[in-house]
């Protein structure tokens, strides 16, 4: 069964990705796009081959973006605009609802990139990108 977004709590923290303190949240998240996960393929073909062979390499994170109505006051975005100028890692859960078995997502990463957009008969909007650095973990609880 589809999952519906609504609901969705985004939080990030320079410390652990388990400091879920309301003064971490993302505030007015609007959507999120990743982890964009994948892996290399390593060709291990050789001369006895009678076709190509592979094997996959380590995966790689990826990176995930962030859409938010930008408030330049919401102490989560405050975060990580600091986070990129500043050039600090940190943990990035995405909790899936707000049921008390919500599944999450967390990572530890970089914000690599920050849009702000402004247009006729609009709110300001805001996008972050964060290069995931390790893995992405997906858990429930």
């Amino acid at each position: 069964m589809a999952k519906e977004s609504q609901g969705i709590i985004c939080y990030w923290a320079t410390v652990t990705v388990n400091a879920t303190l309301a003064a971490n949240v993302v505030g007015e998240l609007t959507g999120f796009s990743g982890p964009s996960m994948s892996a290399g393929v390593i060709d291990v073909t050789n001369l006895q081959s009678t076709a190509k062979e592979k094997m996959i390499g380590l995966y790689d994170g990826g990176q995930i973006s962030l859409n938010v109505n930008w408030v330049a006051t919401n102490d989560g975005q405050i975060k990580l605009r600091e986070s990129l100028v500043q050039r600090t890692k940190g943990s990035l859960l995405i909790q899936l609802s707000t049921a008390t078995t919500a599944q999450k997502i967390s990572l530890e990463g970089y914000v690599i990139g920050m849009n702000v957009n402004g247009a006729v008969d609009n709110v300001l909007k805001g996008d972050f990108s964060i290069a995931i650095t390790g893995g992405a973990s997906f858990t429930t609880g």
